[in-house]
């Protein structure tokens, strides 16, 4: 398989699981953060699945200026 696929194939695998955690988030926005986190190297060497909970179990951070 080659690079280009493998990439289509990752996304598609993690747009997908972030759906099965987020089922109200539209589709094109899923599938723009899993770009994303195919984008950061870190995440390309996991299964796309487990790259999806580890990236979640980091939190998602506040918005700048929300703290109190």
């Amino acid at each position: 398989m080659d690079e280009q696929m493998q990439a289509h194939e990752w996304i598609a695998r993690c747009s997908a699981r972030l759906h099965a955690q987020w089922p109200r988030l539209q589709r094109a926005q899923r599938d723009e953060m899993a770009k994303e986190l195919w984008g950061d190297q870190r995440w390309q060497h996991s299964e796309p699945e487990l790259a999806v909970v580890a990236w979640l179990s980091q939190g998602i951070p506040a918005p700048v200026g929300s703290e109190r």
